[in-house]
């Protein structure tokens, strides 16, 4: 039995001194963490908001990181080509994805990504920007229940416009299949377009974005906005999630399909240098809660769609509406 013992030990020695070992390099790393700049790849192209915010976000995150940090675009095939640059140089969190969901996910639920969800880690969840549906303002739909009543004493003569092959089709899709509607759900090239299609009276309704849709304010209403309060740009807006309750349907999640703007590391930098991530995770968060950030917003007359929140906190509600999209896809 000592022999026994004594050769254990021989044995775990080594593999103990080896975790010991790898435990102080990440350390090492950590505190020297960034040791060079840090670079946000926007997945879409300059002048968007996910662009704009992302280089009004990085001249402070530099302050705390004590780095230059580089904002370059790489737009295309839905954020696969930026995705796929985050995992071959985001290694060492040297770079970061700056995105909108649920863009990611559903390009790995579409099937054609050359990655997996469980390759990225969303380390911090910028703004939030929910799905309204919206008339004309001279339409005589007043509410959520006037558009489902019609629908169903008018089979096949209604339609929502949507932003073709987008995250509002899907939500337009399982809206009208849970409820059982014979309601057409048109694509168009992009939500500008989804929008004056509405307002051309093309289409009864348009499933849009609730700040992204502001520009046409003064000529529609909205009959529910896809979250659990109102909106103080549509408040005539009733809640989805009240909206819903008569006819027994809940929400996969509180915000189910909202946009929101994240920023995205490899799930393997969390994994082996947990504590550069946490620095990096902390040094965002307060970024966006900057005197710069928030005096940029304030002057050039922006509203702040701001939740800046850690990613782990959304992590739950992101999947179950990736699970309930899965079944309509």
């Amino acid at each position: 039995m000592k022999r026994w013992l004594a050769t254990l030990r021989r044995r775990v020695a080594p593999a103990g001194l080896a975790v010991a070992a790898l435990a102080l390099a990440a350390a090492a790393f950590a505190q020297d963490y960034p040791a060079r700049p840090v670079q946000i790849i926007v997945g879409y192209t300059p002048g968007g908001g996910t662009d704009v915010l992302a280089r009004v976000i990085a001249p402070p995150l530099a302050k705390l990181l004590g780095q230059n940090v580089i904002v370059r675009n790489q737009p295309g095939a839905g954020g696969q080509i930026a995705a796929s640059a985050l995992l071959r140089e985001g290694g060492e969190g040297l770079a970061l994805l700056a995105l909108n969901h649920p863009d990611l996910p559903l390009s790995i639920a579409l099937g054609n990504a050359p990655y997996q969800g469980a390759d990225f880690q969303v380390i911090m969840v910028d703004v939030r920007d929910p799905r309204v549906l919206l008339v004309a303002k001279g339409s005589d739909l007043n509410t959520f229940a006037d558009f489902v009543a019609r629908a169903k004493a008018q089979p096949g003569k209604h339609a929502i416009s949507v932003a073709q092959g987008s995250a509002q089709e899907l939500f337009a899709r399982w809206l009208v299949g849970r409820l059982g509607l014979d309601v057409a759900v048109v694509g168009y090239k992009g939500g500008s377009d989804a929008a004056n299609a509405m307002l051309a009276n093309d289409v009864t309704a348009n499933l849009g974005d609730d700040y992204a849709r502001l520009n046409i304010r003064s000529r529609a209403k909205a009959l529910f906005i896809a979250s659990q309060e109102k909106s103080p740009r549509w408040p005539e807006g009733q809640p989805l999630t009240a909206a819903l309750a008569p006819y027994g349907i809940t929400l996969p999640s509180p915000d189910f399909l909202a946009r929101y703007g994240i920023y995205v590391v490899p799930a393997a930098f969390k994994k082996r240098f947990p504590a550069a991530y946490a620095k990096l995770q902390q040094a965002l968060l307060q970024a966006r809660d900057s005197a710069e950030f928030r005096d940029y917003i304030a002057k050039n007359g922006l509203q702040d769609l701001r939740i800046g929140k850690p990613g782990e906190e959304l992590d739950r509600a992101f999947a179950a509406d990736m699970a309930e999209i899965e079944k309509i896809r």
